[in-house]
């Protein structure tokens, strides 16, 4: 029987996403593999901080463009 999906907020999903990314790094898989094998697993307080503090950073300051050679 299949676990009914709750709906996360921006925060917590930025903390799922984070966490797949490193998973998918450390152990050679794709992000999409790890996103989906990993999806019904709780996030840990880390990455719901990790995920506030990206959040806040970027809230800051509109992101800076990287020159590029014409």
């Amino acid at each position: 029987m299949a676990r009914p999906r709750t709906v996360d907020n921006e925060e917590d999903q930025l903390a799922r996403n984070l966490a797949a990314a490193f998973i998918a790094t450390c152990h050679g898989i794709g992000l999409d593999y790890a996103r989906k094998k990993y999806a019904g697993e709780p996030v840990g307080e880390y990455w719901i901080a990790l995920a506030r503090k990206v959040t806040a950073d970027l809230s800051k300051s509109p992101p800076q463009r990287t020159p590029t050679i014409q």
